[in-house]
């Protein structure tokens, strides 16, 4: 699925939410880190350089909250393409670090490994870091239901499995949504303290994804 409309969804933790608004960081993870073993099958002598984040193109997802908020304390993160671009353009600017972007491709099994082998066999004539991320931006068809936009970032001198880059929350996040199976007591007091404590003013509130319709009565 490609992302037409240029929209953009996260469900982090809360723990990462408060890096987020409170520190102004946004975390990349090294893809040792993700369960999927596709992710880490190419192996190079600068696979440490690579971190990388997962966005969300579809909005309204109950099995998104369902494996990233499994304990129903998850908070849905929005923002636009070119938002996200902006913010860490800026974050990179004179450093030794590159940025890409893009929506990942969905396909078969066998197809993911025809092409594997057509980049491989480039890369082993002319190697280039970021051509190797090609990779990171195909996956199989059993997680099409994740309509993935991925962000890559070659860190030239990383310490660890993991970077932060620095943005400007208020200008990245357009809304903030709650784990619609949170209770209603612990939904009302994370949104007090992303509005009151954060300072956050845009959209914050309980996801309606399992807001009780009005019933249909027959007599």
């Amino acid at each position: 699925m490609k992302n037409t409309a240029g929209r953009l969804y996260r469900i982090i933790s809360f723990q990462h939410a408060v890096q987020l608004l409170e520190k102004k960081e946004l975390y990349f993870s090294h893809p040792s880190k993700w369960e999927d073993p596709y992710e880490t099958r190419l192996i190079h002598k600068e696979n440490h350089k690579i971190f990388a984040q997962c966005w969300c193109s579809n909005g309204v997802s109950d099995a998104m909250w369902r494996i990233y908020s499994p304990d129903h304390l998850g908070i849905r993160i929005s923002t636009s393409t070119k938002k996200l671009r902006t913010a860490l353009e800026k974050s990179i600017i004179g450093s030794d670090r590159e940025l890409r972007m893009g929506d990942v491709t969905y396909m078969s099994q066998s197809g993911v490994n025809i092409k594997s082998r057509e980049i491989i066999k480039e890369l082993k004539n002319d190697f280039d870091i970021m051509k190797s991320t090609d990779l990171l931006f195909m996956k199989r068809w059993p997680y099409e239901h994740e309509s993935e936009y991925r962000v890559v970032v070659i860190d030239g001198k990383p310490d660890s499995l993991g970077i932060s880059l620095k943005i400007e929350p208020t200008q990245l996040i357009d809304s903030i949504l709650i784990d619609p199976r949170a209770p209603k007591e612990l939904a009302d007091a994370l949104i007090f303290y992303f509005k009151e404590k954060i300072g956050y003013k845009r959209k914050c509130e309980k996801s309606r994804l399992y807001k009780i319709p009005d019933p249909f009565v027959l007599e």
